[in-house]
């Protein structure tokens, strides 16, 4: 998903929203075959946390912080709307709802594009490759040990600043560093 963080209007984050929702718009932009619109339904039941009015309260904030951009804006649906849109919803205390826009990005392509910008600028790239060490020098990991799971070639690469940028691998990754370190993330 590439969205401005509806929910987080509710914590009154709003600059953490318009930053997101910019940067929705420079990707919409600049990256159409990746990244492109897409709708949801907001179908809303009496007795609901976030009424009719709260929905659309939010969704217009929501729009007025893309600065009426890059997707299109949300359209409040009465019952029969919603139903129009998605007949096997209960029927039973719908109300309405909404139906909005935001974006969606093919992840597996986005990675291959920015690895693939990442070694057009220099960069050293492996796939396949997984850490199984870490060089340390004064406290601080200067370099890593490297091995390619295709092959079983190993090296290694130096670098002054390391990322662990491993997603759900993140808590493995960390315990070469640090044996004892507990869980980090929670996977789902």
């Amino acid at each position: 998903m590439i969205h401005g963080g509806l929910r987080s209007l509710e914590h009154r984050r709003f600059g953490l929203v318009r930053e997101s929702l910019a940067e929705r718009g420079v990707l919409l932009r600049t990256a159409p075959h990746i990244v492109r619109p897409l709708g949801f339904l907001f179908p809303v039941y009496r007795g609901d946390r976030v009424s009719r009015w709260k929905t659309e309260l939010g969704l217009t904030l929501y729009a007025l912080f893309a600065h009426g951009g890059n997707v299109r804006r949300h359209r409040p649906l009465g019952k029969r709307g919603v139903l129009e849109h998605e007949p096997l919803l209960k029927e039973p205390g719908l109300s309405g709802g909404a139906l909005d826009w935001d974006a969606q990005c093919d992840d597996a392509r986005s990675t291959l594009a920015n690895v693939r910008s990442a070694a057009s600028h220099g960069a050293l790239v492996a796939n396949h490759t997984w850490v199984t060490a870490f060089e340390q020098e004064n406290g601080g990991i200067t370099g890593a040990i490297l091995e390619d799971q295709l092959t079983g070639a190993q090296g290694a690469v130096r670098a002054r600043v390391v990322i662990n940028a491993t997603g759900p691998w993140v808590d493995v990754v960390h315990r070469l560093e640090d044996p004892g370190a507990g869980p980090s993330i929670r996977t789902s």
